[in-house]
């Protein structure tokens, strides 16, 4: 009995508090511009006039306008322009003792009460003239003034209660199941330390006691060599859905908040980037060792935080916008606490996703993370993806004032006839020349609506058909057991130009890419155009060597913005490479006046094209 008892104690005490012997310290970041309003609002003497600090009557006043707040060696800097006057009032005229025009200045330093508020602590204050001189004259006003003012500031709270509510629902969101427990008896002995001044926010730290093993990133999973079964992909699939409807969620609501088209642009291509990173570990691409929700979130979260501060620094993005300030910190904690505590071996759940995209629109209701195949015509108008027409596109140069009508009917009779055709040997000639007419009319079409400048035009009509042979070799449908289907590779991407279903989920109908042809060219026409003026242009005009449009403008279409200088790399990778120079090839013989060989997939010479 006195073993048993011994054996409990020692089991006791191992399981106790103490032996959560590592320490984390996960920053809890309160953003300047909440306070900054807060300090306004407390200095005001009524809300209907904010600007307003001291008035005893119309002759004796103090105002303070539009204050800022900023960091200044480690303290607060509240200071603003301002005026004042010390008089009184004499036959309905003010008699001024003194008159002020000049800046307020505030050094406060934040602190923590026992409740947990922040608070600040005057370290030191003045008023300055119009030339920033402290004036003798000033003295009485301010000393006057500071009467009232200090007072005000002492009494100045910050709750900062409901994000700390708000970090630990998302710590807990996170927490595999089998750490659950550690967890909860940890948060319960966290401790919130001293406040400290950074460049852009109080930060406000929190202690947690974590087992030593959760310091300790765990060895990593070994990557799959096999391919994933059926069952696996679609396991895998389910559990990436959450993430990307996630990140859609978030770029919408940044863009409805601002109409910048560049920051729209980095939105769209973050939106981009993260989608052909999940497409390549879909297709088995990118090996999907250990949680891949949590490398993609990772991943995108620093570009996005960056994005979102560049666009508040720059005026784009209103920095008054306090959900931006919760959903930041939000996903500051995760990558904080994921980095401090590397063997906690953090999962963002669908669970923790939704609650993080609340924290954007709080109190809207419906499912933030809610995943759906069919258009999003807001996706498509905030990001300027232009609807593509019913019928297929008409020829450019009419030959007569009638042509226009006649080769928009035939247009869309030939483009309707390439559906579910399948062509045997003995008719890709006839197939071949349908193709081609498509593709030529869907080019000249694109040209005609975004205006591309010679000589990137030709370039951009001599790429439309090269990738659509290296792509699918012009096809959009195949025989498979027994029956017609559309073309559709492993990673997703479908028809003739192999359009990505997950990459552009939202934006274009994924029925029709899949089952009419001349709206996957179309599709693919467009997104060409956009890789072509937004990176590949850009890209080589930084070397001014023109070759560059083409083969950056298909690395990006192949693998996303961050390929556009791949084919240029050293070394290169090799799967990479043999596709680039492929690709390379086959735009030289048709930029040369070759045409397609479907029977052999390649570009013929001009020469053997006669």
């Amino acid at each position: 009995m006195t073993r048993l008892r011994l054996l409990t104690l020692c089991c006791l005490i191992l399981c106790a508090p103490g032996a959560l012997a590592g320490r984390v310290e996960i920053p809890l970041r309160v953003p300047l511009e909440p306070v900054r309003q807060a300090l306004s609002a407390q200095l005001a003497t009524a809300s209907a006039r904010p600007n307003v600090v001291y008035r005893e009557g119309r002759c004796r006043y103090l105002k303070l306008e539009a204050p800022k707040l900023d960091a200044l060696e480690g303290q607060l800097r509240f200071i603003g322009p301002g005026s004042g006057a010390l008089g009184v009032e004499l036959f309905g005229q003010c008699q001024n003792a003194a008159v002020w025009q000049g800046t307020m200045q505030f050094l406060l330093a934040p602190q923590l009460d026992n409740a947990g508020r922040l608070r600040v602590r005057i370290v030191d204050s003045k008023l300055t003239d119009a030339g920033g001189a402290n004036a003798p004259a000033l003295g009485f006003i301010w000393d006057l003034s500071k009467r009232h003012l200090h007072p005000r500031l002492e009494k100045f709270s910050y709750d900062i209660g409901a994000s700390r509510a708000a970090l630990l629902d998302i710590l807990r969101s996170v927490a595999p199941p089998e750490h659950t427990a550690q967890l909860e008896l940890a948060l319960a002995r966290l401790q919130v330390l001293e406040p400290r001044v950074e460049a852009t926010g109080i930060v406000v730290p929190i202690a947690v006691e974590v087992p030593d093993a959760w310091l300790t990133a765990a060895p990593p999973a070994a990557a799959a060599t096999a391919p994933l079964t059926e069952a696996e992909l679609d396991a895998l699939d389910e559990a990436l859905q959450p993430w990307d409807a996630f990140l859609v969620y978030s770029v919408k609501q940044v863009a409805l908040d601002s109409a910048d088209s560049a920051l729209r642009k980095r939105l769209f291509t973050l939106l981009l980037e993260s989608r052909y990173q999940l497409t390549a570990i879909l297709s088995g691409e990118t090996p999907a060792a250990g949680d891949p929700v949590r490398a993609l979130f990772i991943d995108a979260w620093n570009e996005l935080r960056t994005i979102l501060a560049d666009a508040q620094r720059e005026g784009v993005l209103d920095a008054s916008l306090l959900r931006y300030a919760a959903f930041i910190e939000a996903g500051d904690v995760l990558l904080a606490l994921d980095r401090a505590a590397p063997g906690l071996g953090v999962r963002l759940s669908a669970d923790g996703l939704r609650q993080l995209a609340r924290s954007l629109r709080p109190g809207e209701t419906g499912d933030p993370i809610g995943y759906a195949w069919e258009l999003d015509p807001q996706l498509r108008a905030l990001f300027d993806v232009e609807a593509i027409p019913d019928s297929a596109p008409a020829p450019v140069k009419p030959r007569s004032w009638l042509q226009p009508f006649i080769a928009s009917a035939h247009a869309t009779t030939a483009a309707r006839a390439l559906d579910q055709w399948v062509p045997k040997r003995d008719e890709l000639d006839a197939y071949e020349a349908r193709i081609a007419d498509l593709l030529q009319e869907t080019a000249a079409s694109e040209l005609q609506r975004a205006k591309l400048a010679a000589p990137y035009d030709k370039i951009y009509d001599h790429l439309v058909p090269a990738t659509a042979l290296i792509e699918s070799c012009w096809r959009q449908y195949v025989h498979r057991r027994g029956k017609i289907t559309y073309l559709r590779s492993g990673a997703g991407s479908v028809g003739i130009m192999q359009i990505n279903q997950r990459v552009w989920r939202g934006f274009y109908d994924v029925q029709r890419l899949r089952w009419d042809t001349a709206y996957n060219t179309r599709a693919g026409a467009q997104i060409l155009m956009r890789y072509m003026k937004d990176y590949a242009i850009p890209y080589a005009q930084r070397s001014g060597d023109l070759d560059r449009v083409p083969r950056a403008a298909y690395a990006v279409y192949n693998a996303g913005p961050r390929a556009v200088g791949r084919f240029n790399k050293s070394p290169p990778h090799p799967r990479e490479a043999r596709v680039d120079e492929r690709l390379w090839t086959l735009y030289q013989g048709i930029a040369a006046g070759g045409r397609a060989d479907l029977r052999t997939c390649s570009a013929t010479t001009a020469a053997a094209s006669q």
